[in-house]
């Protein structure tokens, strides 16, 4: 019997290549959802709503940081397990209480504001634990907001004393 090369024509959904052809397309458009719904549920939160007023504050926080320069303040921060001390030096009349806002530069959940209570002359404390180690932007600052000291610093489990 003689086969002719019509009776060998396979149907299209039989043969490889025009499903290869289909599904190059269609893994994109499953990545691009996927893509489209991770966006949307991990929101970022680096971008202020209120840029321009923060913009507007940058001034005054600098006048603040050279208001402590004119005073001559200085701080030695130590972290514990699970207080921050901080030592405040050059200050005639100590303030009853420090506020100190811990940043993180890039997950805001972890920011915390601590207010830390006058234990010694020169020397506040406050309960606190570490949330995440990195990289932390400190701002250090009395209750009346009269003067701000910044800082920047890595700190780690290996920083913290036991």
């Amino acid at each position: 019997m003689n086969t002719t090369p019509n009776d060998m024509i396979i149907p299209w959904y039989k043969q490889f290549w025009p499903w290869f052809l289909i599904l190059l397309p269609l893994s994109v458009v499953i990545a691009s959802v996927a893509t489209f719904w991770v966006a949307q549920n991990n929101q970022p939160s680096l971008v202020s709503g209120n840029y321009y007023k923060q913009g507007l504050a940058i001034n005054s926080n600098l006048q603040l940081e050279q208001q402590a320069n004119q005073l001559g303040l200085s701080t030695k921060l130590s972290f514990g397990a699970t207080t921050l001390t901080i030592q405040l030096n050059g200050m005639h009349d100590n303030p009853q209480a420090l506020i100190v806002e811990l940043r993180h530069p890039t997950i805001s959940q972890h920011d915390r504001s601590l207010q830390l209570t006058n234990i010694a002359p020169g020397i506040y404390q406050a309960p606190f634990s570490l949330p995440k180690n990195g990289k932390w932007y400190i701002s250090i600052s009395d209750v009346s907001t009269t003067w701000t000291i910044k800082q920047v610093l890595m700190l780690d489990a290996a920083t913290i004393k036991q």
